[in-house]
């Protein structure tokens, strides 16, 4: 019997060099040696994630989040900065796993002809009215959907973890875009050293949320295996505040919260709330449809 016999396959490079990382409340993840992808098995239902995600919204981090508007909005401005060069206004956008449309808000702004598609009510009665007209609700594994195959730029912010296959998902954006036209996505970074610091406490690693989690290698492999090229791998930056970033791990590592609790008392109040682009622990990949 071989060492990894039994082992699932990695979904993103589907090596069978795979073992057990941790146990993490419902959710068992495998890493894989080949691409340092980390993977839940079996997957939580869409209809598990969907209702998760709606009451985190109610109530959950994810309410902190569409409090966090103005924040928001200055991290999707820099954001656009990144990319927005290389796929210009005023070409049409679709961002996917959108929220409360906070990007599109920007996009919009900006002069793109932007749009939506996100799977949580609650997220979506959340965004602006103007915005709100713009999303469309579907399943988060529906990248296509039934949008014209004629977008010039795809965006998919923290999402791509959230999908039950992320090649064919990013294969379906790949069909939704015209040719020439970019894909732009964020993901959690496995090769962060938090994972390796932190190990089954590491926050990325989200029951419920979080089922796939990829390195620079597994990101750009899935990119290239769902047709993309030109594919550009770097860190990704978030304009956060302390008080918000610490709020986010409260559920997932609650030791790290606590520790953060003890030291806001000695904080002054403004270094608490004054934004900060850092890195998290993200990536941020950059790649191109071809034009043929």
């Amino acid at each position: 019997m071989t060492r990894y016999a039994g082992m699932p396959a990695c979904r993103i490079c589907e090596s069978r060099a795979v073992s057990l990382f941790c146990v993490k409340g419902p959710a068992s993840y495998y890493l894989c040696r080949g691409c340092d992808t980390l993977f839940q098995h079996p997957l939580p239902t869409p209809e598990e994630m969907v209702n998760y995600a709606d009451s985190q919204y109610r109530e959950g981090v994810y309410r902190d989040y569409v409090a966090a508007r103005d924040l928001k909005h200055e991290h999707f401005r820099h954001r656009l900065l990144e990319f927005g060069g290389r796929f210009p206004p005023p070409g049409r956008l679709l961002d996917l796993g959108c929220s409360c449309g906070y990007f599109l808000d920007v996009a919009l702004d900006s002069g793109y002809d932007a749009y939506g598609v996100e799977f949580s009510e609650e997220a979506i009665a959340a965004a602006q009215p103007a915005t709100r007209q713009r999303i469309r609700r579907a399943n988060v594994n529906d990248a296509g959907g039934d949008h014209p195959r004629e977008y010039d730029v795809v965006t998919a912010f923290d999402i791509l973890e959230h999908v039950e296959d992320p090649v064919t998902f990013l294969g379906e954006i790949e069909g939704t875009l015209a040719p020439g036209g970019g894909v732009v996505v964020s993901t959690p970074d496995t090769g962060h050293i938090l994972r390796y610091l932190m190990g089954a406490r590491w926050p990325m690693l989200q029951p419920m949320q979080h089922t796939t989690l990829m390195s620079r290698l597994g990101l750009r492999i899935a990119l290239e295996r769902a047709g993309f090229q030109e594919v550009v791998v770097t860190a990704a930056r978030k304009t956060l505040t302390l008080e918000y970033l610490f709020e986010q791990v409260r559920d997932h590592n609650p030791t790290l919260h606590a520790a953060y609790a003890v030291t806001r008392r000695v904080l002054p109040g403004a270094v608490r709330s004054a934004p900060v682009r850092i890195n998290i622990g993200e990536l941020l990949a950059v790649a191109v449809k071809p034009s043929w």
